[in-house]
């Protein structure tokens, strides 16, 4: 029998009378249902054949993280307001999970990464899985921040300011593109490194390969002792002077459900209003 896991966040309004819609829906197909609503709990051990989101952006990115090496065919149902990752609104639905179970959408991999903080002390933070990108900052007022990108082999280049971006081709759309970095086309296996606010005009965006990986490395955290390093926007750890990031490949790909290749750049034109025409007024 298909089993369905049906992931949403009871904060947004119409979660509730739309899983019970769902489900009810599924059950008259003979589709067995299985619904989690808690945003932390680990999805990586649940069986499921396929994978719906209900939420925006963010609901994806923490259900991507939280099946870790377990990731399923997975549909987003947009509840939230962009919704740049979900192919369906929440009128559709229904017809969305349809199509899905039909076979009718496309699964298309999407780059994972993992991040590591290895302590000066010695000590570390175990590895993260994102989908999206991570984020090294300055805590508030803390001024001016340093740090030190790098290869295995080389270096890769210095960066003063509020901090560096490191983003997917996921991300690209997301806070590295609203920091002035390009997009990228998700099929990619690059990352892009944008910095945020950099004091030299020559810093600009990088897209590299992903290789053998990156690490960043905290020269000065300016007046705090500690650096923020967001994950995904949504999970924080504190990296203070010496301590190295670790950003590295993994065999682990987001199993992405759309409407096709040619969706992504649809979704651009929707939502960014991406490559069109001037528009001249009367």
């Amino acid at each position: 029998m298909t089993r369905v896991l049906i992931v949403g966040d009871e904060r947004k309004g119409t979660v509730r009378a739309r899983i019970d819609e769902m489900t009810a829906w599924l059950g008259a197909r003979g589709v067995e249902a299985d619904v989690e609503l808690d945003r932390e709990v680990s999805l990586e051990d649940r069986e499921a054949d396929l994978v719906v989101v209900l939420g925006g952006d963010g609901s994806i990115l923490a259900a991507a993280r939280r099946m870790g090496a377990n990731q399923r065919p997975t549909l987003g149902i947009n509840l939230g307001r962009l919704g740049f990752l979900t192919a369906f609104g929440d009128d559709h639905a229904i017809e969305a999970v349809r199509k899905a179970l039909d076979g009718e959408l496309v699964e298309e991999p999407r780059l994972m990464l993992t991040c590591a903080v290895e302590r000066a002390s010695g000590k570390h933070v175990p590895p993260l899985l994102f989908l999206n990108d991570v984020v090294m900052s300055a805590k508030p007022a803390a001024g001016i921040v340093r740090l030190v990108a790098s290869r295995v082999d080389r270096e890769l280049g210095r960066y003063s300011g509020d901090g560096l971006i490191v983003s997917t081709p996921v991300g690209s759309t997301a806070y590295s593109l609203a920091a002035g970095g390009p997009i990228l086309s998700p099929r990619l296996e690059a990352v892009v490194l944008t910095p945020l606010a950099p004091h030299s005009i020559s810093l600009r965006p990088l897209v590299l390969p992903v290789g053998s990986g990156f690490m960043l490395r905290v020269i000065d955290a300016g007046t705090s002792d500690m650096c923020a390093l967001v994950v995904d926007g949504q999970v924080q750890v504190d990296v203070g002077k010496d301590d190295v990031v670790r950003i590295e490949t993994t065999d682990v790909r987001f199993r992405h459900l759309t409407k096709g290749p040619a969706n992504f750049f649809q979704v651009l034109r929707e939502k960014f209003g991406w490559a069109d025409e001037p528009r001249r007024g009367d």
